[in-house]
């Protein structure tokens, strides 16, 4: 039987590029590449097949070739990609010639090497110097056999008497990361305002994409779970017009588009969803400890439900929401931003965005009587509201042990076991004092 050597290498040794992959980006910063491979022109019914467009962040164990007219016999893969600062470390003890910057040349043995430094002993001294000082290093030896690359080679037979063998190759890498980046512009009325949401793309690899199906999963998913659901058929659902969602065992998958391009190095934002007109609840919180005494503005809280009636009901990933104030004459204004975690339908989303300049809490303790099997605090607060609307106070009071509640000038809500909650509403430019008496008892 004869054997044809089929060689396809990328001289470049740093940078590939691909066209028409399918890839599935996850959040622990690695993707899913399902690459089609096309080899014309084979002569014999078996041939070696070497592969080297691969990102260097690979996964060793994960390729596995799937061909339509062909049967794989043997893969093997060589990762040990030629890289010159590994290289240095096989010369440790050796000697080297190294150019520094504006500098004149020097020798020595290598004696040290680390990220930021090299270390050399010369003749009659040490010298260790950064390695942004150096202009080139000379290293002697044979680098005919070296893999600049890393490499998959493939023997491969022919099923039937075809010059064409065609087929998938799928691996998994790192390199790769994506989050959900949210806007909510408020509208004048306070009440409502768009929420727009956006995908940052992120390829830190060294291949670049072209004519790219790109998809992204929102979930943790464990790299070496012995599970599949990398690979499960995902039951496809239309969301509005934005991104295909569907279901991958678990979690959510959004398919962005095909025909995309992300090119190696390059971050990229695409839409998410289509804006949405919604509506949220805006808060104003004072949140306390037992004894502690403070005056200062109070916390704003904005709380967006995920629902259909709130024109959303969709899966939000995990991702960084940034607010913005617009005013009746168009101009919109920065008001802060936070983190928000993966919020299902039908959930709330609690957003804060800083302190209130116009709306401030003082509180403080009116006596505080502690004996040896007791003790009892009667605390004071007070909600001053400067604005010329009423706003909605959430007035949070954390008491641990076991306690009761006395003498409670207004209504209440035990929240859990350490935590009661005054709701609120303060007419404009006006104050309100709430006042309570707490005592614990222990045997």
């Amino acid at each position: 039987m004869r054997c044809l050597l089929l060689a396809l290498f990328l001289f470049s040794n740093s940078f590939a590029q691909s066209l028409y992959a399918n890839i599935t980006i996850y959040k622990d910063g690695f993707a899913l590449v399902k690459q089609p491979v096309l080899w014309e022109d084979l002569e014999t019914d078996q041939s070696i097949i070497i592969w080297d467009i691969l990102p260097f962040g690979i996964v060793y164990d994960s390729p596995f070739l799937v061909l339509e007219n062909a049967k794989v016999l043997t893969q093997s893969f060589n990762q040990d990609a030629f890289r010159f600062s590994n290289k240095l470390y096989d010369y440790l003890g050796s000697r080297v010639d190294v150019k520094l910057i504006n500098e004149n040349d020097m020798s020595g043995i290598l004696i040290e090497v680390t990220d930021e430094t090299l270390t050399l002993q010369r003749r009659r001294s040490i010298i260790s110097f950064n390695r942004d000082r150096v202009a080139y290093i000379n290293l002697t030896g044979s680098f005919e056999e070296i893999q600049y690359k890393p490499t998959i080679k493939w023997t491969i037979e022919s099923k039937e008497e075809a010059d064409t063998i065609a087929g998938n190759l799928t691996y998994l890498t790192s390199g790769f990361d994506w989050e959900a980046n949210y806007r909510l512009i408020i509208e004048p009325n306070g009440i409502e305002g768009q929420f727009l949401a956006d995908a940052k793309i992120l390829n830190n690899s060294n291949m670049s994409f072209d004519k790219m199906n790109l998809s992204l999963v929102e979930g943790r998913i464990i790299l070496n779970s012995k599970n599949n659901d990398l690979l499960q058929v995902p039951n496809r659902r239309k969301v509005d017009t934005g991104p295909e969602l569907s279901d991958l065992g678990d979690y959510h998958i959004y398919s962005i588009g095909a025909d995309m391009s992300l090119a190696s190095k390059e971050t990229i934002i695409t839409r998410l969803y289509t804006p949405r007109q919604i509506k949220f609840d805006k808060t104003y919180l004072f949140e306390n400890n037992e004894r502690g005494q403070r005056e200062e503005p109070l916390s704003i809280e904005y709380k967006i439900a995920n629902t259909f009636e709130n024109n959303l009901g969709l899966p939000l990933p995990k991702g960084k929401i940034q607010l913005y104030q617009s005013s009746n004459d168009g101009s919109i204004e920065y008001v802060g931003q936070d983190m928000i975690n993966q919020i299902p339908i039908s959930n709330t989303a609690t957003i804060s965005s800083g302190k209130a300049f116009d709306v401030t809490g003082k509180r403080k303790v009116l006596n505080y009587d502690k004996q040896r099997k007791s003790e009892e605090a009667s605390i004071s607060i007070t909600i001053t509201n400067t604005l010329n609307r009423s706003v909605n106070v959430k007035l949070i009071e954390h008491i641990y042990g076991d306690w009761v509640v006395r003498n409670a000038s207004s209504n209440y809500l035990k929240v859990d076991a350490s935590t009661i909650h005054f709701p609120l509403s303060i007419s404009e430019e006006s104050s309100q004092t709430i006042t309570y008496t707490y005592r614990k008892e222990w045997k």
